[in-house]
């Protein structure tokens, strides 16, 4: 277990900077990235517009072509950009996807949230795709189509079958579905955003963290049966401005022995030093401190060294989120002599660990995947 102790250490370690390489880059608003079993790289990106999000193949070399085109994106509720696929998982040669709220949510009279009175423009928002190819990923041309008529096909509780350039194949079906929006006071409706995802090793669940609904769920993978198994209270503002407590708006998730660690960026005023990690009991629901004192936290990884001894990684999104211009962000590395800064990135938002080459891989959400290379 990582030492709760070890907090008031890393405000005496001294910083250790390195220099991040760019091996891909032109994939704005990419959130999400993830290994193949070849040790490519498979990227999710929401899209420009409503419908066109897809999932990107990406060569070592940063080669990049599309996989998945046609998937369920919609503008989100700010208008400021869109919502679709986010975190994805991969077993075999069967890929998981898991897709956000999309354009569900729109606002009311102050603060109250609404359903879009235009209707979304999928019905396969804040659900979780199994796509099972006939061959290995690293392998596939594509790009396999989700048509809207193939969307509806699926909401209707069918399967679609898809071919790619090459004659591969897909099997396409709905895993699980969640609640597109709950009742919550105050604002009506409070709307689901499923963000992150992580896999058991054997592959038999997924635990999967909803940004908007503050919660974590698991998935079982053979049944696609799911219950939520923590909701994460509010946490206190120090801000001078905005509200006495903000949503605490998990992030990511990572399995960590028996435990899974959930990363968290706190929501507006995003003050600095209060976004933190939490340790979760997934058969208990319970959560006890694990990282403090973060600045929006938007990933957690672990590895062990040599000597056996874990080692956890952080991306921070911003160091002051609500300024104007936002400055960087960047990835921090903890262990046992304390907190170190490995680099500073611009808006890293989720990142992958490749053990065999001991590297680290870091995608910003401007559309690029930085690589880190390690001790």
């Amino acid at each position: 277990m990582f030492n709760k102790n070890l907090f008031f250490l890393f405000l005496l370690a001294a910083p250790i900077w390195s220099q991040p390489e760019v091996i891909a880059t032109g994939m704005p608003g990419a959130v999400k990235i993830t290994l193949t079993p070849q040790r490519n790289f498979l990227v999710s990106q929401p899209g420009m517009s409503s419908g066109s999000g897809r999932i990107l193949f990406v060569t070592r070399s940063g080669v990049q072509r599309p996989l998945l085109e046609g998937l369920p994106s919609g503008v989100e509720v700010t208008l400021a950009g869109t919502n679709g696929p986010t975190a994805m998982a991969i077993h075999g040669q069967t890929l998981y996807v898991l897709f956000g709220g999309g354009d569900w949510e729109r606002r009311g009279q102050p603060p109250a949230s609404i359903h879009n009175p235009e209707g979304a423009s999928s019905p396969l928002f804040a659900c979780l795709l199994a796509f099972r190819f006939n061959q290995p990923v690293d392998s596939l041309n594509g790009p396999f189509r989700l048509t809207p008529q193939l969307q509806q096909l699926l909401a209707d509780g069918g399967e679609a079958s898809l071919t790619g350039s090459a004659g591969e194949t897909v099997l396409v079906s709905v895993l699980a579905r969640f609640p597109n929006s709950e009742p919550s006071p105050g604002v009506i409706y409070r709307f689901a955003n499923p963000w992150g995802m992580a896999m058991t090793g054997d592959g038999a669940s997924l635990y999967v963290t909803d940004a908007s609904i503050n919660s974590l769920a698991r998935v079982d993978t053979a049944t696609g049966r799911w219950r939520r198994l923590a909701r994460f209270a509010p946490v206190g503002n120090p801000a001078p401005v905005g509200p006495p407590v903000t949503d605490s708006v998990p992030t990511n998730v990572r399995v960590y022995g028996e435990q899974v660690l959930v990363s968290f960026l706190t929501g507006f005023p995003f003050a600095p030093g209060n976004a933190r990690v939490l340790a979760v009991n997934p058969d208990q629901g319970t959560t006890e401190p694990f990282i403090y004192g973060l600045t929006s936290a938007t990933d957690v990884l672990w590895r062990s060294r040599p000597d056996g001894a874990p080692e956890f990684y952080v991306t921070e999104f911003s160091l002051n989120q609500s300024a104007s211009p936002a400055p960087p962000g960047r990835l921090l590395r903890f262990d046992s002599s304390g907190r170190h800064i490995v680099a500073q990135l611009i808006t890293p938002v989720n990142m992958v660990l490749d053990e065999t080459s001991n590297e680290l891989f870091v995608l910003e959400l401007r559309g690029q995947i930085m690589r880190i290379r390690l001790d």
